[in-house]
């Protein structure tokens, strides 16, 4: 049988991430969008977010540890972000990453594509890697990665 698993990447040695400064992650909630008649592919979507004064379960900022996976560090910030594995092979916890850098080090259920293109990431196995990232939480609400998720799970 031949088949390739998608996107497996081991985690980066390169850099110690217990030696960086923790990253600045601006969370939009997807429901929050829906509630608002916003498109998540607005360029300005985050500056609307700010401006309409959202519920800080739906919009807000934390701090993220390099080491700490994005809905570890949601938790640590009492956020309840939608998961169920934890182990990178469903798509509970999809989020989109709209700005910024954040790499999963383990991914059994999105395509390289998914990733590549849509920016799409699990956050119960992604850990920031840039200084700042931008991400939308709770994507399994889009029609796409419901989709996803019910034909792939």
């Amino acid at each position: 049988m031949d088949f390739d698993l998608p996107a497996v990447k081991p985690s980066s040695e390169s850099t110690d991430a217990e030696d960086r400064s923790p990253s600045k992650v601006t969370y939009l909630h997807y429901r929050a969008i829906v509630a608002n008649d916003w498109d998540i592919e607005d360029d300005d979507l985050f500056e609307k977010a700010a401006k309409a004064k959202l519920d800080h379960a739906d919009y807000g900022v934390i701090e993220a540890e390099r080491n700490e996976s994005l809905l570890r560090s949601a938790e640590e910030n009492d956020l309840k972000w939608p998961f169920q594995c934890r182990s990178g092979t469903c798509a509970m916890c999809t989020g989109v990453v709209v700005d910024g850098d954040a790499e999963m080090e383990m991914n059994l259920f999105l395509e390289d594509e998914e990733i590549d293109e849509m920016n799409l990431r699990l956050t119960c196995t992604c850990f920031p890697e840039s200084d700042e990232v931008k991400i939308v939480c709770g994507a399994i609400q889009t029609d796409y990665v419901r989709d996803i998720a019910r034909n792939r799970g």
